[in-house]
């Protein structure tokens, strides 16, 4: 399996999860572009840990929520890298947030919604025009077991990773014409990011609901993303992959 040649552009690739998303994707051929909105700086040594390995890399500084930096952040991806083949929306917010819906605060229900459901349509929007002239394109939706099972306390990022999943479809259909596919990453819990600003005690609660009773490596996550921006996942779309360790099982 190769993406030599291939351009690929991570939200959220300052850190945590992003950041392996994004070496993964270059060792396997592809010049990368990250994005960063508060850890400018993140994206921008993870860029250079991917130039190391002999690849173009560029970090970005975006809020996926304006749709104006999102356009100017892809004019410049197209600029200096070539046209984005891959994106693999990753961007997320309030994932460790723990509010009931009758205490949460309208403003944060509000950037959840504009930075984790918008801002993949923002990017999606500004991508896809580069991706049906070339008639070749991959779009991968990092969505959540949250999303598809509930999470107490998470209304907004639930509600956010469910609503990943009908625009995964979506996307899959006013694509599948022009060979781009669109597919949907559904996360259980993995070892980095935002896993470690929760709780130790919780941590452990949640480790015990997974069937295989460890969180994921994040390259076990990285793969599968690997796989569905390949030639090999060319008849895969409008998916949503559980990659959770059996989460979504019932455990006892």
């Amino acid at each position: 399996m190769t993406l030599e040649g291939k351009v690929a552009l991570v939200t959220g690739g300052s850190g945590g999860l992003g950041r392996i998303h994004g070496l993964v994707l270059a060792r396997l051929g592809c010049d990368v572009a990250l994005t960063g909105n508060r850890n400018l700086e993140k994206a921008e040594a993870v860029a250079k840990e991917i130039r190391d390995l002999g690849r173009k890399a560029i970090g970005i500084k975006m809020d996926v929520a304006n749709e104006e930096e999102v356009k100017n952040g892809v004019e410049k991806v197209r600029n200096e890298l070539g046209p984005v083949d891959i994106l693999v929306n990753n961007a997320a917010f309030g994932i460790v947030r723990a509010t009931t819906i009758v205490k949460m605060a309208k403003e944060d229900w509000d950037r959840d919604l504009a930075v984790n459901l918008t801002g993949a349509f923002n990017m999606i929007k500004a991508v896809m025009p580069d991706m049906i002239e070339k008639k070749w394109g991959r779009i991968i939706n990092v969505s959540s077991v949250t999303g598809t099972m509930g999470g107490f306390g998470q209304c907004s990022y639930a509600a956010t990773k469910a609503g990943l999943i009908g625009l995964t479809k979506t996307v899959a259909l006013e694509g599948a014409r022009h060979n781009i596919t669109c597919n949907a990453v559904v996360l259980g819990v993995f070892d980095g990011g935002s896993f470690y600003e929760v709780a130790p005690e919780f941590r452990e609660r949640i480790i015990k609901r997974v069937a295989m009773r460890r969180a994921g490596d994040p390259e076990e996550l990285s793969n599968v993303i690997a796989f569905l921006a390949s030639d090999e996942s060319s008849y895969l779309t409008g998916e949503a992959i559980v990659v959770g360790g059996g989460i979504d099982l019932f455990t006892f």
